[in-house]
């Protein structure tokens, strides 16, 4: 199942809000992908029990709407026909962000199934709807910070494992955090390796090791992009929905509006990967926390990490969560 290569098949239908140009997505029959008059991406969902009194609210979002139980009249197999579903319309023309629908999508369907109950459907478009609920809210990280650490996602021997250690919100200290293993990841545009830290990040609880991960990043028009990115660790977890579904959310809930612009923006894979090194937080100059007041909070700092010796991770395979994944 391909829900781009699908859509791309379709022409617009007539100047009609009710009418789709749709085509059936292969061993789902109770789906269809379809194209609206104005050229919006559109799911279509039916059931073969609907329950009267079950069903989501229609809405609109920033980007989706949901209607229940709409009639429509749509154009499949050179012919008309009329037929009742759950219409879920992307109401954007950006290729970038139509493309990134189409993957979600196909998550979602796989997830639902070929027989679903219109409970099951009503389920998964809540988790589905909720990913979108936070593209109307102010971004929480540059699109270089989130491109980096789903850059070090992608390139990891378990994606899943840091996927499922990757932190709930943006604000979060650490942006992996499994308890005694720790992981920050830190990008550079200058190519230089100081960054910045906070007080917390090298000075954690004493049973703790943190990793810093330091990648450097070039903006390149021939370069790879969230939505890719994305795609490449979907295939990787094998399209897990829960997995995929935490991915997703993280990627809205952090760039939130600014998704639009920053879902685009490419950087050059080779030179990241070249360049990502590892650091122990023990070998960084720091304030040590006994020299912070108790009156003095939320300290940042700039540590210059181009002297230091990289952490050999062959030396950490003692540790059984989160750094064996890396």
């Amino acid at each position: 199942m391909n829900l781009i290569d699908l859509y791309e098949t379709l022409s617009l239908p007539e100047n009609d809000n009710k009418v789709f140009n749709a085509i059936p997505i292969p061993e789902y029959p109770n789906f269809r992908i379809a194209i609206d008059f104005e050229g919006n991406a559109v799911l279509l969902l039916s059931v073969a029990k609907r329950i009267k009194d079950l069903s989501l609210k229609n809405f609109r979002l920033k980007y989706l709407q949901l209607e229940q139980n709409l009639e429509c009249r749509i154009y499949e197999n050179d012919s008309f026909k009329l037929q009742t579903f759950t219409v879920v319309t992307f109401r954007c023309s950006d290729r970038n962000l139509q493309e990134y629908f189409l993957r979600i999508s196909e998550t979602l369907v796989k997830t639902i199934g070929q027989n679903p109950t219109q409970q099951q459907v009503i389920d998964s478009l809540k988790k589905f709807v909720e990913v979108f609920k936070a593209l109307t809210d102010s971004p929480t990280k540059t699109v270089n910070g989130l491109w980096a650490e789903l850059f070090l996602i992608e390139n990891s021997n378990n994606p899943r494992t840091l996927i499922n250690y990757w932190h709930n919100e943006p604000e979060e200290k650490f942006d992996f955090n499994a308890g005694t293993e720790r992981i920050e990841v830190k990008s550079s545009s200058n190519f230089e390796r100081k960054h910045i830290f906070s007080s917390e990040q090298l000075n954690p609880p004493s049973n703790t090791q943190v990793l810093i991960a330091s990648i450097f990043l070039k903006q390149h028009n021939s370069g790879i992009n969230i939505q890719q990115l994305l795609e490449n660790i979907s295939i990787k977890i094998n399209y897990d929905f829960e997995t995929a579904d935490k991915l997703n959310s993280i990627v809205f809930r952090t760039l939130g509006s600014s998704l639009e612009h920053s879902i685009g923006v490419k950087f050059d894979y080779a030179i990241a990967l070249q360049s990502l090194q590892f650091y122990k937080h023990q070998d960084i100059d720091k304030i040590e926390e006994i020299h912070i007041t108790n009156n003095v909070s939320e300290v940042k700092y700039k540590s210059d990490l181009t002297n230091i010796a990289q952490a050999e991770l062959i030396n950490l395979k003692k540790f059984n969560k989160l750094f064996i994944a890396i």
